[in-house]
């Protein structure tokens, strides 16, 4: 569909217009997930926006917007956050994983009760571990984006990639294991 709206290199005002309407939900849900407060979420979703038509010339595949505009949302999100001296919380596959199961289930009060409280600690944890591990954490288990996608998004190597999830994902488990107060969580 992307690809009959966009002909030519650079959008008109009416195309873009339209684009935006279509991933406004999905960005302002995204940095919104990142800052974690309406206004920078609003800073971030117009900076986003602002990015993507300058660019929009760039984009190759025009059936991979959503994706394209997610990652630059994202980073906006963090570079807002990093302006601020301060980052919230993004989840993980754990996280993804719970919730779908907690969904299919049709888990009583007491399991999404307890589901909630390890959600809410792993959050946490993942708050504590840099900006570059949060952005790939996102982009994987959020975004569902490829290895490839997450290099190409950010000008790095795939294994660079590879890298960063896996020190990632280490880092909240080592916060999650020697931490006294998460360790009912699945700690020693």
């Amino acid at each position: 569909m992307l690809k009959k709206i966009f002909k030519k290199s650079e959008p008109t005002h009416e195309e873009f217009r339209l684009v935006y309407d279509m991933f406004y939900s999905r960005v302002y849900r995204d940095v919104y997930f990142i800052t974690k407060d309406c206004h920078l979420a609003q800073d971030a979703l117009q900076e986003t926006f602002v990015k993507a038509y300058k660019h929009m010339n760039r984009l190759e595949d025009k059936e991979r917007m959503g994706a394209w505009i997610s990652t630059i949302a994202t980073r906006t999100a963090i570079d807002v956050l990093r302006k601020r001296k301060g980052a919230r919380e993004v989840l993980t596959e754990d996280i993804m994983i719970q919730e779908k199961n907690m969904e299919e289930k049709g888990s009583d009060t007491l399991h999404i009760v307890e589901a909630n409280l390890v959600r809410e600690e792993l959050l946490e944890s993942i708050n504590e571990i840099s900006a570059e591990y949060r952005e790939v954490i996102l982009l994987r288990y959020i975004h569902e984006l490829s290895i490839r996608e997450i290099a190409h998004s950010l000008n790095i190597n795939e294994s660079t990639v590879k890298t960063r999830l896996h020190r990632a994902r280490k880092k909240i488990k080592e916060k999650v294991q020697h931490d006294p107060k998460r360790q009912w969580i699945g700690g020693e």
